[in-house]
Order: C-alpha cells, then sequence, then structure tokens
C-alpha cells in the first residue's frame, strides 16, 4: 500500500528557509519521505496536538552538524489513512529555538492544509 504525500505550503518554506544553511536537508529526509511513503508511520504520535493519533513527529540527523538525531531536524506530518495521504507539515531544526512550532501553531496548519 502507497501513500501519496503531500507537502504543505509550510513545509516548502521551511526547506528553502533551512537550505540556505543546511545545503543536505533534502537527502536526511529522504529516507523518512521514503519510509511514509510506503505506509509506515514512524516517530512519536503527539497527542497533544490530535486525539485520534494522526499527527506525528519524526527525529532526523542532520548530516551537515555530525552530531546525531539530538542535533537534528524534527518533521512533523500528519496522516489521513481513509485516502492514504501523509501531509508533510514543518520541518525545524532543534536548536533554532524561534522556529520550533507550538501544539497550536500545528494544529493551524492541519486545520489548513488537511480539513
Amino acid at each position: 500500500m502507497s501513500y501519496e504525500i503531500v507537502i504543505t505550503k509550510k513545509f516548502k518554506n521551511d526547506i528553502k528557509f533551512y537550505k540556505k544553511k543546511f545545503a543536505h536537508i533534502e537527502d536526511d529526509l529522504d529516507f523518512i519521505i521514503e519510509k511514509l511513503e510506503q505506509g509506515e508511520f514512524i516517530g512519536t504520535p503527539l497527542e497533544d496536538v490530535d486525539a485520534n493519533n494522526k499527527t506525528y513527529k519524526v527525529r532526523i540527523a542532520n548530516s551537515d552538524t555530525k552530531m546525531g538525531k539530538s542535533n537534528g531536524y524534527r518533521l512533523v506530518y500528519y496522516a489521513v489513512t481513509d485516502n492514504l495521504e501523509i501531509y508533510l507539515l514543518t520541518v525545524y531544526y532543534k536548536k533554532d529555538d524561534k522556529n520550533i512550532p507550538s501544539n497550536n501553531e500545528i494544529k493551524r496548519i492541519i486545520e489548513q492544509y488537511c480539513t
């Protein structure tokens, strides 16, 4: 069963922003996106955002910093199993405090793109 990956405008903007600083961000995300396409829901469900456990956060190593997942990215996605779609909501760099979305911000992104 293959899922369609839907890239939100927010996610595109995040990639564009971080690509200036981290040249390999897209390469770092490729493996995770391939897993999601295969229907493998990886990461931690964000229960405070979504009671139905459709929203996940995945830790991803940043190959430009060479310090592993703890100093890496966080990818937030939303799975719509009925339609076989996964929405890539946002990606942020763990050490970039000003760009870490709150639960309310994630909820707004879901409302904007997934409902």
